[in-house]
């Protein structure tokens, strides 16, 4: 994926205009305008501008997966918003999930051997 249809993709997700990222991220609407129609590749500093305007990782701008370290900060940061009573819905989700897993990998495990 290109960089400006990652950032199509992100601002219409988010319901956002060029004009809302510009004043967020303090870059000038002309230069905006080219990186959303992929005239212009943004420098790092505007990228991480831009990225830091919309709280994600500069791979997730670029349209890149992001890696598991990332995606791992983000869900520790977003556990630590959450109020005791949430986190504690969070860790037993998490142990279902995984108890859930751990059985329906060992159920295909028997069933290959």
């Amino acid at each position: 994926m290109e960089f400006n249809e990652s950032l199509q993709r992100i601002l219409s997700s988010r319901d956002m205009k060029q004009a809302d990222l510009c004043r967020m991220s303090g870059i000038e609407s002309s230069l905006m305008s080219n990186y959303v129609s992929g005239r212009k590749i943004p420098t790092l500093t505007n990228a991480i501008a831009m990225a830091d305007a919309l709280q994600i990782s500069l791979d997730e701008l670029a349209g890149r997966e992001a890696p598991k370290r990332v995606i791992e900060q983000r869900l520790l940061s977003d556990f630590r918003e959450l109020s005791d009573e949430g986190q504690e819905v969070a860790v037993n989700t998490v142990y279902g999930l995984r108890s859930v897993y751990k059985k329906h990998h060992q159920s295909r495990v028997a069933q290959t051997a």
